[in-house]
């Protein structure tokens, strides 16, 4: 994922969710956030900010922990010949 589509992610998908928590039965209003979200993304993109903030965003995800591996169990020993 290059870093102005994580950028451009990181700060539409929290106000489009906003958006519809707040403001979905107000059709007008809504649909006029929706288009001053876009206006100020795409202020955001072109001055390089999306780019900048995307690079953090991939950083901290980078830095995430993985899940650790699950053990694998300890091979039992060869039983002793018989005597």
């Amino acid at each position: 994922m290059t870093p102005e589509i994580a950028g451009i992610a990181a700060l539409a998908v929290p106000l489009l969710l906003a958006g519809l928590l707040f403001l979905r039965k107000n059709g007008f209003v809504f649909l006029f956030y929706i288009v001053l979200c876009a206006v100020g993304l795409g202020y955001l993109f072109t001055t390089g900010t999306a780019k900048e903030i995307g690079t953090k965003v991939l950083e901290i995800a980078a830095q995430a922990p993985s899940p650790a591996p699950a053990p694998t169990p300890a091979a039992d020993p060869a039983p002793a010949p018989a005597q």
